[in-house]
């Protein structure tokens, strides 16, 4: 199948379904960069935001992971052959702002805003680790080992930093009933 689309000199190009394929890895890896990169943004606040100390240590230790992601993703773009981008990410950003509004809206080092922030982060957890799998789907069908290497690392790290909020969120809860 051949698809059609237009140029930025209005010249028609041809391009194959396997290009297509390439194309698409290349979009949704710069929007898991981008988001990974909102996500170290916001993970300073997120520390200055919360009570809990395991939590804060928690958020240090996902802010260094997210770092070597990030070194990862770069060495993705890397194997593709294409320079590291950063596309818009409105899915993450609305994540974001759901973090920002549970500040806004609980006491300052309460148990609400922890556990409301843990959920909050949780759900973060969930569509990077959505993201990042649909990401190797579609590398693993371009046969771009590297890449699906790389991003294995990636999601077995989310994996577990899930699990770590689960605890996390299942300590503080506890701390706050005893």
């Amino acid at each position: 199948m051949v698809n059609v689309i237009q140029s930025n000199t209005s010249k028609e190009k041809t391009l194959n379904k396997e290009d297509l394929r390439g194309k698409s890895l290349i979009e949704s890896l710069q929007l898991v960069y981008h988001a990974e990169r909102q996500w170290l943004t916001v993970l300073p606040i997120l520390q200055l935001a919360v009570g809990n100390e395991d939590l804060l240590e928690l958020l240090d230790k996902f802010q260094k992971d997210g770092k070597e992601h990030l070194h990862r993703l770069e060495s993705c773009f890397e194997a593709l052959r294409v320079n590291v981008f950063a596309a818009e990410n409105q899915d993450m950003e609305v994540l974001i702002e759901e973090c920002y509004d549970i500040i806004d809206v609980t006491p300052r080092l309460s148990f609400i805003r922890d556990a409301g922030l843990i959920v909050g982060m949780q759900q973060v957890q969930q569509y990077q680790v959505t993201a990042y799998t649909s990401l190797l789907a579609q590398a693993m069908e371009l046969g771009q080992q590297k890449v699906v290497n790389l991003l294995k690392i990636i999601i077995h790290h989310k994996q577990q930093e899930e699990e770590q909020l689960a605890m996390a969120d299942t300590g503080t809860m506890l701390d706050e009933i005893t």
